[in-house]
Protein backbone atom coordinates (compact mmCIF):
# COMPACT_ATOMS: atom_id res chain seq x y z
CA UNK A 1 0.00 0.00 0.00
CA UNK A 2 1.06 3.74 -0.38
CA UNK A 3 0.49 6.00 2.28
CA UNK A 4 -2.55 3.71 3.80
CA UNK A 5 -2.50 6.32 6.71
CA UNK A 6 -1.81 9.75 5.29
CA UNK A 7 -4.71 12.19 5.78
CA UNK A 8 -6.39 13.34 2.52
CA UNK A 9 -9.33 14.55 1.38
CA UNK A 10 -11.80 11.35 0.89
CA UNK A 11 -14.19 12.85 -1.79
CA UNK A 12 -17.16 11.30 -2.86
CA UNK A 13 -15.86 7.95 -1.02
CA UNK A 14 -17.80 10.10 1.85
CA UNK A 15 -20.77 8.77 0.26
CA UNK A 16 -20.58 5.55 1.55
CA UNK A 17 -20.48 6.67 5.08
CA UNK A 18 -23.58 8.92 4.50
CA UNK A 19 -25.51 5.87 3.11
CA UNK A 20 -25.04 3.99 5.98
CA UNK A 21 -25.88 6.39 8.28
CA UNK A 22 -29.09 7.07 6.43
CA UNK A 23 -29.78 2.59 6.15
CA UNK A 24 -28.94 2.84 10.29
CA UNK A 25 -32.11 6.00 10.55
CA UNK A 26 -34.38 5.74 7.97
CA UNK A 27 -36.94 3.43 5.90
CA UNK A 28 -36.10 2.56 2.70
CA UNK A 29 -39.80 3.27 1.49
CA UNK A 30 -40.09 6.20 3.90
CA UNK A 31 -40.61 9.62 1.74
CA UNK A 32 -38.16 12.22 2.02
CA UNK A 33 -38.98 15.86 1.42
CA UNK A 34 -36.44 17.42 -0.66
CA UNK A 35 -35.11 21.09 1.52
CA UNK A 36 -34.60 24.18 -0.50
CA UNK A 37 -30.75 24.07 0.78
CA UNK A 38 -30.08 21.88 -2.18
CA UNK A 39 -29.98 24.22 -4.19
CA UNK A 40 -26.77 24.91 -3.23
CA UNK A 41 -25.31 21.87 -3.34
CA UNK A 42 -22.32 22.12 -5.93
CA UNK A 43 -22.42 19.41 -8.91
CA UNK A 44 -22.53 16.39 -9.46
CA UNK A 45 -26.24 16.76 -8.68
CA UNK A 46 -29.38 16.06 -10.01
CA UNK A 47 -30.94 19.32 -9.63
CA UNK A 48 -33.78 18.42 -7.28
CA UNK A 49 -36.57 20.82 -6.75
CA UNK A 50 -37.38 22.54 -3.43
CA UNK A 51 -40.49 20.54 -2.05
CA UNK A 52 -40.50 17.36 -4.38
CA UNK A 53 -40.56 14.01 -2.46
CA UNK A 54 -38.27 10.98 -3.03
CA UNK A 55 -38.35 7.70 -1.08
CA UNK A 56 -34.79 7.21 0.62
CA UNK A 57 -33.82 3.76 -1.90
CA UNK A 58 -34.05 6.26 -4.82
CA UNK A 59 -31.98 8.73 -3.57
CA UNK A 60 -29.37 6.32 -1.86
CA UNK A 61 -29.56 5.02 -5.66
CA UNK A 62 -28.54 9.09 -6.71
CA UNK A 63 -26.03 9.09 -3.82
CA UNK A 64 -24.29 6.27 -4.97
CA UNK A 65 -25.14 5.92 -8.44
CA UNK A 66 -24.46 9.33 -10.27
CA UNK A 67 -22.60 10.99 -7.03
CA UNK A 68 -25.47 13.52 -6.22
CA UNK A 69 -24.36 15.98 -4.21
CA UNK A 70 -28.04 17.46 -3.61
CA UNK A 71 -29.31 13.99 -3.35
CA UNK A 72 -26.41 13.65 0.05
CA UNK A 73 -27.60 17.20 1.10
CA UNK A 74 -31.78 16.10 1.15
CA UNK A 75 -30.65 12.65 3.05
CA UNK A 76 -28.54 14.57 5.62
CA UNK A 77 -30.95 17.22 6.50
CA UNK A 78 -33.90 14.32 6.38
CA UNK A 79 -32.07 12.68 9.20
CA UNK A 80 -30.67 14.93 11.09
CA UNK A 81 -32.17 18.44 10.25
CA UNK A 82 -28.43 20.04 9.06
CA UNK A 83 -25.48 18.68 7.22
CA UNK A 84 -23.64 19.48 10.38
CA UNK A 85 -25.33 17.44 12.62
CA UNK A 86 -25.28 14.79 10.00
CA UNK A 87 -21.85 15.27 9.75
CA UNK A 88 -21.59 14.52 13.41
CA UNK A 89 -23.60 11.15 12.87
CA UNK A 90 -21.52 10.56 10.17
CA UNK A 91 -18.32 10.63 12.24
CA UNK A 92 -19.56 8.65 15.07
CA UNK A 93 -20.10 6.02 12.30
CA UNK A 94 -16.81 6.55 11.34
CA UNK A 95 -15.42 5.26 14.64
CA UNK A 96 -17.83 2.64 15.48
CA UNK A 97 -16.32 0.79 12.17
CA UNK A 98 -12.83 1.56 13.42
CA UNK A 99 -11.78 4.02 12.05
CA UNK A 100 -8.71 5.77 13.38
CA UNK A 101 -7.91 9.17 11.18
CA UNK A 102 -10.98 10.18 9.62
CA UNK A 103 -13.10 13.50 10.56
CA UNK A 104 -16.34 14.71 8.28
CA UNK A 105 -17.79 17.66 8.06
CA UNK A 106 -20.85 17.28 4.89
CA UNK A 107 -22.41 14.56 3.53
CA UNK A 108 -20.87 14.65 -0.37
CA UNK A 109 -17.63 14.56 0.71
CA UNK A 110 -16.73 18.03 -1.57
CA UNK A 111 -13.15 19.84 -0.05
CA UNK A 112 -13.41 22.23 3.48
CA UNK A 113 -11.45 22.93 6.05
CA UNK A 114 -11.02 20.04 8.65
CA UNK A 115 -12.19 17.31 6.47
CA UNK A 116 -10.35 14.29 5.66
CA UNK A 117 -9.75 10.78 5.63
CA UNK A 118 -7.00 8.01 4.98
CA UNK A 119 -6.85 4.77 2.30
CA UNK A 120 -7.24 2.32 4.73
CA UNK A 121 -10.34 3.77 6.67
CA UNK A 122 -12.05 4.03 3.31
CA UNK A 123 -11.11 0.79 3.02
CA UNK A 124 -12.54 -0.02 5.78
CA UNK A 125 -15.88 1.99 4.97
CA UNK A 126 -16.00 -0.03 1.50
CA UNK A 127 -15.57 -3.10 3.33
CA UNK A 128 -18.28 -2.49 5.51
CA UNK A 129 -20.82 -1.09 2.83
CA UNK A 130 -20.16 -4.32 0.45
CA UNK A 131 -21.73 -6.20 2.82
CA UNK A 132 -24.70 -4.14 3.50
CA UNK A 133 -26.82 -5.66 0.24
CA UNK A 134 -28.66 -2.54 -0.20
CA UNK A 135 -25.47 -0.57 -0.96
CA UNK A 136 -23.87 -3.58 -2.50
CA UNK A 137 -26.87 -4.13 -5.27
CA UNK A 138 -27.20 -0.54 -6.08
CA UNK A 139 -23.28 0.20 -6.69
CA UNK A 140 -23.71 -2.59 -9.19
CA UNK A 141 -26.28 -1.51 -11.03
CA UNK A 142 -25.47 0.37 -14.23
CA UNK A 143 -29.22 2.22 -15.10
CA UNK A 144 -32.03 2.93 -12.89
CA UNK A 145 -35.00 5.63 -13.14
CA UNK A 146 -36.32 7.24 -9.73
CA UNK A 147 -39.87 8.61 -9.46
CA UNK A 148 -40.70 11.53 -7.24
CA UNK A 149 -43.97 11.21 -5.63
CA UNK A 150 -45.69 13.12 -8.18
CA UNK A 151 -44.14 10.77 -10.89
CA UNK A 152 -41.29 13.26 -12.34
CA UNK A 153 -38.63 10.82 -13.39
CA UNK A 154 -34.72 11.23 -13.03
CA UNK A 155 -32.74 9.05 -15.13
CA UNK A 156 -29.06 7.62 -13.48
CA UNK A 157 -26.14 5.96 -14.96
CA UNK A 158 -23.61 4.72 -12.59
CA UNK A 159 -20.62 7.04 -12.67
CA UNK A 160 -18.67 3.60 -11.94
CA UNK A 161 -16.09 3.53 -14.57
CA UNK A 162 -14.73 -0.01 -14.02
CA UNK A 163 -18.86 -1.31 -13.77
CA UNK A 164 -19.44 0.43 -16.68
CA UNK A 165 -16.23 -1.45 -18.75
CA UNK A 166 -17.93 -5.01 -17.66
CA UNK A 167 -15.86 -5.63 -15.23
CA UNK A 168 -17.06 -7.54 -12.16
CA UNK A 169 -15.32 -6.16 -8.98
CA UNK A 170 -17.95 -6.73 -6.82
Amino acid sequence: SKAPYRRQPPASTAKIVTALVVLDSLSLDEWVTVSGAVQYAEPSKLYLRAGEEIRVRDLLKALLMNSANDAAMALAIAVAGSERAFASLMNAKAKSLGAQDTHFINSSGLPGEGQYSTANDLALFIQTAMKNGVIASILKQRRATIETSEGKRYYLSSHNKMLLRGRNVY
